[in-house]
């Protein structure tokens, strides 16, 4: 029994290595330290925690009113509450460790390693209620959809600290944005769980809805580090080190 537990966090762990470490490999001009990725990665663990415990208080608080909330309130609360403790988490950084965020990517690079300690804080509470023995299928699948999700709600933030033009607007609308594919994903993943629950039987649906939008943060997710990594080679002054182009002051 312990060694299959140690066997279960500890593929949950490298698998959460291996996802940072794909997310890590945009970072490539003035590389983050270690110890402030570490920072960022248990900073966004413990405000998931809280957020957590407030989506507890929530629900209960409902229901000693008599009232159950729907699945899309549920996935509402949870993709708020859980983006905007993201953001928190690499705003925070930005205000106590200015020199390391201090580019127009870092703002994604922090957000998505909070993003990735928001899962596994989920992901071991999740194992824990479920006695789980072994890895799910669908954990590698938590671990990137909360980075992702962190990653484009943390977009604006590289933005503020480098005093970019309409920085708090595009703050503001990608918190939302990660918010509201979140929160869209929840609701598929609530509607799976209940419609499972009566019939044991997955629908169709369920899977090619989850899958198209997870396709569909991947590609905001690339979008927009596309866009910081140009903005942070501006910024720097330095060239593409895929295509060579410069900026005139390179």
């Amino acid at each position: 029994m312990l060694l299959s537990t140690i066997i279960l966090y500890l593929t949950l762990a490298v698998c959460g290595v291996l996802i940072g470490a794909a997310a890590w490999r945009y970072d490539v001009y003035h590389r983050e330290p270690l110890r402030m990725i570490v920072l960022a990665t248990s900073m966004g663990a413990a405000l998931m925690w809280l957020s957590g415990r407030l989506q507890v208080w929530t629900i209960n608080h409902f229901a000693e009113q008599g009232r159950i909330m729907p699945n899309i309130s549920l996935a509402s609360l949870a993709g708020l509450s859980e983006e905007i403790a993201k953001l928190l988490v690499v705003l925070v950084l930005a205000r106590l460790a200015a020199r390391h965020v201090n580019e127009p990517i870092d703002g994604m690079i922090y957000g998505s390693f909070a993003g990735l300690g928001a899962a596994l804080e989920e992901s071991v509470w999740v194992l824990g209620l479920d006695h789980a023995t072994h890895l799910p299928p669908q954990e590698p699948v938590r671990l990137a959809g909360h980075l992702i999700f962190g990653g484009i709600g943390g977009y604006g933030v590289g933005l503020l600290v480098t005093r970019a033009p309409r920085a708090v607007l595009y703050t503001a609308l990608a918190l939302l944005g990660a918010a509201a594919i979140h929160t869209l994903w929840d609701v598929v993943a609530f509607d799976a769980a209940e419609k499972f629950n009566a019939s044991k039987t997955l629908r169709w649906y369920h899977t090619a809805g989850g899958v198209a939008l997870m396709l569909v943060g991947m590609v905001v997710y690339r979008a927009l580090i596309a866009d910081a990594a140009r903005r942070t080679r501006e910024w720097l002054g330095v060239c593409d080190l895929r295509t060579k182009q410069c900026p005139p002051a390179c």
